[in-house]
């Protein structure tokens, strides 16, 4: 009977290391990608969104336009699709043209991280220039430009750039 029990207990234990093992790892690769936006403050230099308006190919003044830049190679760009449609439905919502590129098919370094987003009101004005949410998951639940296309369907423009968010972002090339 006592060879039974001191078989379960290292049996036990050995289950217990396991999960253990496999939890530190888990936590260990999720927070290992969070990240600062944007350490160097880019999107703060002058003429920052002139440079980005001649990189997108931006057409028409009269619009609101929204241009998330998504990295299909990175794997928190794919956590934050969800996110993306989100986006897209409220901007249609709101007549706010919606552009969604992707950084990895691009010669070009649009923002420092992804995914990221650029608002632009009706006058060519910014709105918002930063990731798309912050925190681990990319999700809507911490978002920042939701809380910007409400503002400017409000009338009012935050001019808001996020440069210091943490979470996960894949790095600009």
């Amino acid at each position: 009977m006592q060879n039974l029990s001191k078989k379960n207990i290292k049996l036990y234990a050995i289950i217990l290391i396991w999960f253990i093992s496999v939890v530190a790892g888990l936590v260990y690769f999720q927070f290992s990608s969070i990240s600062t936006f944007d350490p160097q403050q880019k999107l703060l230099k002058n003429g920052w969104l002139d440079d980005f308006k001649k990189q997108t190919q931006w057409q028409n003044p009269s619009d609101a336009i929204l241009t998330i830049v998504i990295d299909s190679e990175c794997g928190c760009s794919k956590r934050s699709a969800d996110h993306v449609e989100q986006l897209t439905s409220l901007a249609n919502t709101y007549d706010v043209k919606v552009k969604v590129l992707d950084a990895a098919k691009m010669s070009k370094e649009l923002l420092p991280n992804r995914p990221g987003a650029v608002l632009v009101d009706s006058a060519g004005e910014l709105a918002y220039a930063g990731p798309l949410s912050e925190g681990v998951a990319c999700s809507s639940s911490n978002g920042f430009v939701e809380l910007v296309m409400n503002n400017l369907q409000a009338g009012f423009n935050s001019r808001l750039t996020v440069t210091q968010a943490q979470g996960c972002y894949c790095r600009g090339s």
